[in-house]
């Protein structure tokens, strides 16, 4: 591992519980969530399902996946969690490269030729996985970097693969089944944002957009309630993931959105008094990662 790389991965939170115990690893499950910008990890105590550990890593200038094998062996010597053996493992990944097919009219063998209508791969470098989302009758096909993969299954011997969107999709079904108004949840990264239009137990639309400043943010958002004829005076707009009060997107957006809120994830599950301190709007998809099958 360079200097240079080591110096563009930094610790933004840390909260490990009491009863974490490596030597109890066979009684945890291990979820790593993972993109070019970040890593988050989390520890579950299967028997009580209760969170009882969470890291979180962000870089600077790491925009390869090749390059991300190098983090995760930076990570394993910083990490308090990674090092050990675990009973089961999910791998979320965070990338573009996904879509979502009716599941009548899905067929495996053609899974490949469905992600390149929408997704630019590289066959030699990327497995076509998908995941079943039980509450759209539905399949969201993606891409897997095979060097990803086989880093770790070099770790771990049971490892499942899901793509983010996967839990943000299927959680926020799941949470507003009984809701009969539409709802306009738009889940923010560093660079890019997902706009998610629920109503009730429908999926109406589901895009991701990049963007850059806050000004290019907030323009395609409200390209969004254009398209979609969704009044910014009336609909109502909830917030999730990398995002503050204090952030340049919340502001301006506060600016053009009347009824703009924060979401929470959806939960199932027991948190330590450490992980009750995080943001609730905050690492949605990680938390609900528990909700999605291959």
């Amino acid at each position: 591992m360079t200097t240079e790389l080591k110096n563009k991965v930094a610790q933004v939170n840390s909260f490990i519980d009491e009863s974490f115990d490596p030597k109890k690893g066979l009684e945890y499950h291990l979820s790593i969530q993972i993109g070019t910008e970040s890593v988050w990890i989390t520890i579950n105590e299967k028997l009580k399902n209760k969170y009882i550990a969470f890291e979180n890593y962000k870089f600077e200038n790491v925009g390869s996946y090749n390059l991300m094998v190098d983090v995760i062996d930076l990570l394993l010597k910083e990490s308090r969690l990674l090092a050990y053996k675990y009973k089961t493992v999910a791998c979320v990944m965070v990338n573009n490269l996904s879509t979502i097919i009716p599941t009548p009219l899905f067929e495996d063998s053609k899974k490949k030729m469905y992600l390149k209508f929408n997704a630019a791969i590289e066959e030699e470098e990327h497995l076509v996985m998908v995941d079943d989302l039980k509450s759209l009758d539905a399949k969201n096909i993606f891409a897997l970097p095979l060097l990803l993969k086989e880093k770790f299954e070099s770790l771990y011997s049971s490892v499942t693969y899901h793509h983010f969107s996967s839990a943000l999709m299927e959680g926020l079904l799941i949470q507003n089944k009984n809701q009969a108004n539409k709802k306009l949840f738009v889940h923010i990264q560093p660079a890019n944002f997902e706009a998610v239009l629920i109503e009730g137990k429908s999926l109406l639309f589901y895009n991701t957009f990049k963007y850059q400043t806050a000004e290019d943010f907030i323009y395609y958002l409200l390209f969004v309630c254009e398209q979609l004829q969704l009044n910014p005076e009336n609909i109502e707009i909830i917030l999730l993931g990398d995002i503050e009060k204090s952030s340049e997107v919340y502001s301006i957006t506060q600016k053009y959105i009347r009824n703009l809120k924060f979401g929470e994830r959806f939960d199932n599950s027991d948190y330590s008094y450490q992980l009750q301190t995080l943001p609730k709007h905050q690492y949605f998809t990680l938390f609900n990662g528990y909700l999605i099958k291959g």
